[in-house]
């Protein structure tokens, strides 16, 4: 917990203080590493860590801190499929019992068999990731999947939604945009609305090796221009007839920096119980963008294993890193025509204003990316889409 001598730190002429009740509101729970997968464009293909899952002790330290902290959303996603843990569903159950706020982010293969139970537990948003929408383009992006495993969930999740006359789970699909899958954008009108679906996330892969940059639409002027077409086709009926709240990506870094886990005063605990400001810096691994490696470290600033959420969320080193974060005490290395040479940007260790780590690179924060958390305005405006629509 911040003494008293670490309440402030100064930039410049400015001492900036933290407010005595800042408290995170939202967590991003990693329950597992592991995954039923082997997905084209997985961040676990360049993880420089060893697999793992949450053990039940780190679990229930979680709901202890949601208990104590009063934290009203959780986000169960990461680097895994939370529903290869065998708690996974006891753990969604502990939590709406605490009437906390749930999204669940999964591939959807294991979906199928917990359908009733999800629908009857409540859980507020199941957003399942299937980046293609017909089995052919399915089965080359998420490598041992099964697309009439997710076509089945999505059924069951629907039919036990009117059979229980529930608006609970809103329904999202993740679409991965590259390459291979550009041209299914304007299908995803009458898929949605097929399968009661009202929020839709299009996000850009991140390259994980040189070879992984050929699938990157971002850099290809083709598939930017196939972007752009496919938007326009499907845009009207998604948003203005149907009701389907979108997220979209772009396909150049933004200048605006915008970080969802700031925004939400959000922070990831991992499998471990390691807590990282971020699913982005939550582990070591690497990445490519333009041709440029960048190894990413592991942002760490405790453990809840023998912390509190609020006792590490008060740390000094975290209030200035959520400080610059917010306020754009950074430089954007997108932007700048030394990137390729300068040594800053290879890693999120340090960046040219002096930085440590830095932000100055996310590709989340940039908006070529769409972030997994439970953002409120996203959701609140999704759920104007009710269950009798279709």
């Amino acid at each position: 917990m911040l003494i008293e001598t670490q309440k402030t730190f100064r930039i410049g002429d400015w001492n900036i203080a933290l407010v005595p009740d800042s408290k995170p509101r939202e967590l991003m729970v990693e329950l597992t590493t592991e995954c039923n997968l082997r997905c084209l464009h997985c961040f676990r293909n360049s993880m420089n860590e060893p697999f793992g899952s949450m053990t039940e002790g780190t679990m229930e330290r979680i709901l202890e801190e949601i208990d104590n902290n009063g934290i009203r959303a959780v986000t169960l996603s990461g680097w895994g499929e939370p529903l290869y843990h065998p708690k996974a569903i006891w753990f969604i159950e502990e939590l709406k019992k605490r009437d906390v706020r749930v999204l669940l982010n999964t591939n959807g293969i294991f979906l199928s068999k917990h359908i009733k139970k999800v629908v009857e537990l409540g859980i507020d948003v199941i957003v399942m990731s299937i980046d293609a929408v017909d089995p052919v383009i399915y089965a080359r992006i998420r490598k041992g999947g099964s697309f009439d495993a997710c076509i089945l969930s999505l059924k069951k999740l629907y039919e036990a939604k009117r059979e229980l006359r529930s608006d609970r789970p809103l329904i999202g699909i993740q679409f991965t945009v590259n390459t291979m899958n550009v041209r299914q954008i304007s299908r995803l009108s009458e898929f949605a609305r097929k399968f009661g679906v009202g929020l839709i996330y299009l996000s850009n892969i991140i390259p994980v090796s040189p070879a992984h940059e050929k699938l990157a639409c971002y850099s290809d002027e083709g598939c930017i221009e196939e972007f752009s077409k496919q938007i326009r086709i499907v845009g009207k009926k998604i948003v203005d007839i149907w009701n389907i709240y979108v997220s979209k990506c772009y396909m150049k870094p933004q200048q605006a920096f915008y970080c969802p886990f700031i925004d939400n005063n959000a922070m990831f605990i991992r499998w471990d119980g390691k807590v990282a400001p971020c699913m982005q810096y939550s582990h070591d691994w690497t990445f490519y963008m333009k041709g440029i490696r960048r190894d990413i470290k592991a942002v760490i600033f405790g453990s809840i294993n023998n912390e509190g959420v609020s006792e590490i969320w008060r740390k000094i080193e975290y209030v200035k890193f959520r400080f610059r974060a917010a306020f754009g005490y950074k430089p954007s290395c997108f932007d700048c025509s030394l990137e390729e040479w300068c040594s800053y940007t290879f890693s999120n260790e340090s960046d040219c204003y002096g930085n440590t780590p830095t932000c100055a690179h996310c590709p989340f924060a940039r908006g070529l990316v769409s972030c997994p958390l439970l953002s409120p305005l996203r959701i609140s405006k999704a759920e104007t889409w009710i269950w009798e629509k279709p």
